[in-house]
């Protein structure tokens, strides 16, 4: 007998619930149980309260939640909806407004400020470095993106950009942001204690994700030039799905998840991410980060990958897709080793057919390389690739000089024990010590031998010194190759700061979509960050030892608050002056007086400040 089927509907039928004397409306989900797989369980889902005479008052869950979940949701037709939808209607009034609601605070935060109670409105707080944050944040279209993306909710908007800037200014977790707020003025207008953090971060959902990173591309140049690459954060929880052993790239025995970033090089901000499990390799994960890219219009892009991307058949797949690609070799590794073979040295030890590069102080050679049918497959018909090799001289001697001492070692060591008997265990064990050489054993007598190993010794002849790169796509010369794939050095500094400046080395989620919220959060933290660091390390290293430092001089400024006269914003020193002007800033009206206007003129000027050189009098010059 078959049983009555489910209405799709019922999921999103909201029902009355009375606790003792609280009364919520909640809907009551069939979904599987986590902790009795292949089971199903009913859970309780709060969408608000309801009064006695059935007035609906929404709570946080559904104001943040996304329009197309809201709207699915069914409610009695008795029940009074007017403040749900009153409150729906201010934010989105709220968000429609948000660039020319503030005036009064000399282009401060655009933002709705709450109507407080007098005695309340006497605040003295931290104004500087969410300023400056903030600033950053519209001049690289971060502002304008997060209104795209979340248009009915300003609040969401306000709270994604305090979240962002905290670990970036204060260096803590997210659980003293609330106290954190006390003190510093930040775009957000209400409490962020942790609770209202979870709820935040559950409310972001991949679709949100993918609409950002499409707006953010799509404010790349069409032919940029981007950089992939991947690291670890551990985790010490085993809840999500993605968490797995796997190789640790901190060094630490604990499970991770394995996180992807692209970042543009030439506007040095990220472009994209994604999370996969820990114990994924890069090999596997290139798919996937190839086929969100041509989704999100990344056709025209020249990709940088690293040597754990580097397999013939993802160089296929990027080759089929048209996309351009630059990625670094493997000199042991066909196609790259059998180019080795082709250059040939002088009587002096230097190559003949490589080019010197003085400004790296290397040889380089490129190649044309059109595979043959069926040699890598799924390669498109006709396509060629660029091998690029790239011979460091002062490397190779070392490297040759390495392996003859190492030989001499293993002789010195080996010539005792010829001809004489070893046990079986010895003798394994006196193979996996030695590497230049082939040993034998005579089953019967036990005795060894030993002779050079002509196979390892030729190859590390062959390759010492060389490193290499594979392109498709680029039209470049071998120092051009190279000074494209030297840029993607910046992003190894980007995760380090990631991890220890902005505290994400360690998982900190133990539900799915709060993790997708915390990733989104990280995302728009690291756009501030690495801008910052990109202004730190062109116009204001030699002033300031690291990033954190400019943000340390900002952090002064304070912003007074009355409650019977306009507010207060307090003077730019001259070194905060000049940090505005590094990231083409202007203060607020007021903060800079005439003296430190007319000093950053002069400097701009190129002219040093204090009094003029004047001309030499006749008496002086005798």
């Amino acid at each position: 007998m078959v049983g009555r089927p489910k209405n799709p509907q019922t999921d999103f039928k909201v029902m009355l619930h009375v606790h003792r004397s609280y009364r919520y409306a909640a809907t009551v989900p069939y979904e599987p149980d986590p902790k009795n797989p292949g089971k199903m369980r009913r859970r309780y889902v709060f969408w608000g309260s309801v009064t006695d005479n059935l007035r609906f008052i929404p709570n946080e869950r559904y104001l943040f939640t996304p329009s197309k979940e809201r709207d699915r949701l069914i409610f009695p037709k008795e029940w009074d909806m007017s403040e749900a939808e009153q409150k729906l209607a201010q934010e989105s009034r709220t968000g429609e407004n948000l660039s020319d609601s503030h005036e009064k605070t000399y282009e401060a935060f655009e933002e709705a400020v709450e109507t407080v109670p007098a005695e309340e409105q006497f605040r003295n707080k931290f104004y500087g470095g969410p300023w400056l944050l903030w600033q950053i944040a519209r001049q690289r279209g971060l502002i304008d993106d997060l209104k795209a993306v979340f248009p009915h909710s300003s609040t969401m908007q306000r709270d994604i950009l305090t979240l962002a800037m905290y670990p970036i200014l204060s260096g803590k977790n997210y659980n003293h942001t609330a106290r954190w707020q006390r003190y510093t003025k930040v775009p957000s207008t209400r409490s962020l204690d942790p609770s209202v953090i979870t709820r935040l971060s559950q409310a972001i959902s991949d679709d949100d994700r993918m609409n950002l990173l499409k707006r953010r591309i799509a404010r790349q140049d069409a032919s940029a030039v981007v950089a992939c690459d991947s690291t670890t954060r551990s985790a010490y929880g085993k809840h999500l799905a993605d968490i797995r052993w796997g190789n640790n790239k901190d060094n630490k025995e604990l499970p991770n998840t394995l996180e992807v970033v692209v970042y543009s090089v030439s506007s040095f901000e990220p472009i994209y991410y994604r999370s996969f499990g820990g114990n994924e390799n890069d090999q596997r994960t290139l798919r996937t980060i190839v086929s969100d890219l041509e989704a999100l219009g990344c056709k025209d892009l020249v990709v940088i990958f690293d040597r754990g991307y580097e397999s013939e058949e993802n160089m296929a797949e990027m080759a089929r897709r048209h996309m351009p690609f630059l990625v670094c070799g493997k000199t042991g590794q066909k196609p790259v080793s059998s180019f080795l073979s082709c250059i040939t040295y002088n009587s002096a030890g230097l190559p003949e057919n490589m080019e010197y590069s003085e400004k790296e102080d290397v040889w380089c050679a490129q190649f044309d390389y059109k595979p043959e049918a069926g040699e890598i497959a799924g390669w498109p018909e006709g396509d060629s690739l660029k091998i690029n090799l790239f011979l460091d001289m002062k490397e190779r001697i070392s490297e040759l000089t390495e392996m003859l001492a190492d030989i001499k070692k293993e002789v010195a060591k080996l010539e005792p024990l010829k001809g004489k008997p070893v046990t079986g265990d010895e003798f394994d064990h006196l193979k996996k010590t030695v590497h230049w050489h082939k040993l034998t054993r005579n089953s019967e007598s036990g005795e060894i031998d030993y002779e050079l190993n002509k196979n390892s010794v030729g190859k590390t002849t062959l390759s010492a010194g060389f490193f290499s790169s594979v392109a498709h796509g680029i039209n470049a010369d071998a120092q051009g190759m190279m000074d494209l794939y030297a840029t993607r050095d910046v992003q190894e500094k980007y995760f380090e700061e990631m991890k220890d400046q902005l505290g994400f080395s360690m998982q900190r989620n133990s539900t799915e979509d709060g993790k997708i919220g915390r990733l989104f959060i990280l995302f728009i933290g690291l756009i501030l960050h690495t801008w910052i660091r990109h202004i730190w390390s062109t116009k204001l290293r030699e002033r300031y030892s690291c990033s954190h430092n400019v943000i340390d001089e900002m952090t002064s400024i304070r912003y007074i608050e009355y409650p019977d006269k306009e507010d207060h914003i307090t003077a730019f020193t001259t070194p905060q002056a000049e940090i505005c002007e590094a990231f083409s800033l202007t203060p607020p009206e007021g903060t800079l007086s005439k003296h430190q206007k007319e000093v950053i003129a002069r400097k701009k000027a190129g002219r040093k400040p204090g009094r003029p050189k004047g001309s030499i009098n006749k008496k002086t010059k005798a």
